[in-house]
C-alpha cells in the first residue's frame, strides 16, 4: 500500500530492531547480473509490510540504501531463493509489491515500491485471491475478510502470496541498488578517457607557460 501508518508501537520497533538489521547486514549476497545486494531480515515474533519498508529503507550497505526487494525475472526470484536460504527459509518474507488504495481486486494495479515496470509474476497456485485467512504470526481475526494488497513469498515454495498490509509475518528481503562494476571494455574505455583528459590538461598547462 502507498499509505504507511507509524505509531509509537513502530518508532519503537525501529529502535529495538536497529541491532538486528546491522547484523543482517554483515553478509548480503550480490547477484552479478546486476549488481545488486540481498539480505534476508528474519523478525521471528512478526512485522507488519509497512514496518518492514521502513526497515528495509533504513538499511545500509556500502553506502548505499536499501528497499524491500523488487524481483523482475525468473533468474532473479531463483537467485533470492537459492542465495538466501531456499524457500523454506524465507516462507513468509516480505518482498517490495503493493496495490495502491482503490485497485480492482485482486490481481490488478500491482506495483513495485521503486516504480520499476511490473513485468514478471510468480504467483502460488489461486494467487493472488484477496482472501486474508488470518493465521498470521500474531493473528487478527478482525481482518478475516480484508482486502490482500501487499507481497510475500508464500509457504515454502519460492513462490508469491498476496497478504493483508497489517497482519504480522516473519522477515523481510532487502535489496541494495548498488552500481554495478563496470565490464572490462567500459572500464578500458572509462581509463582511456581518463588518459586523455589528463593529456589536454597537461597540453593547455604548457601553452600557458
Amino acid at each position: 500500500m502507498n499509505k504507511i501508518i507509524i505509531d509509537g508501537f513502530a518508532l519503537g520497533l525501529m529502535v529495538l530492531v536497529s541491532g538486528v538489521v546491522s547484523m543482517a547486514q554483515a553478509s548480503p549476497v550480490q547477484w552479478k547480473s546486476n549488481g545488486h545486494y540481498y539480505d534476508a531480515i528474519p523478525f521471528p515474533e512478526g512485522i507488519t509490510w509497512g514496518e518492514a519498508k521502513i526497515m528495509a529503507e533504513n538499511s545500509v550497505y556500502l553506502g548505499v540504501n536499501g528497499h524491500l526487494a523488487t524481483i523482475t525475472s525468473a533468474a532473479e526470484n531463483s537467485f533470492i531463493i537459492n542465495a538466501l536460504g531456499g524457500p523454506s527459509e524465507l516462507d513468509t518474507f516480505f518482498l517490495g509489491g503493493f496495490q495502491p488504495v482503490g485497485s480492482p481486486e485482486p490481481g490488478s494495479n500491482w506495483q513495485w515500491v521503486t516504480g520499476e515496470p511490473w513485468s514478471y509474476t510468480n504467483w502460488a497456485s489461486v494467487e493472488p485471491n484477496d482472501t486474508y485467512g488470518g493465521d498470521g504470526i500474531i493473528p487478527l481475526p478482525d481482518m478475516v475478510g480484508a482486502n490482500e494488497e501487499v507481497l510475500q513469498f508464500w509457504v515454502g515454495i519460492g513462490r508469491w502470496n498476496d497478504v493483508e498490509e497489517l497482519s504480522y509475518w516473519g522477515g523481510l528481503i532487502v535489496e541494495y541498488p548498488t552500481a554495478p562494476i563496470p565490464e572490462p571494455q567500459t572500464y578500458a574505455m572509462l581509463l582511456a578517457g581518463l588518459g586523455l583528459l589528463g593529456f589536454m590538461a597537461r597540453r593547455r598547462k604548457e601553452s600557458a607557460i
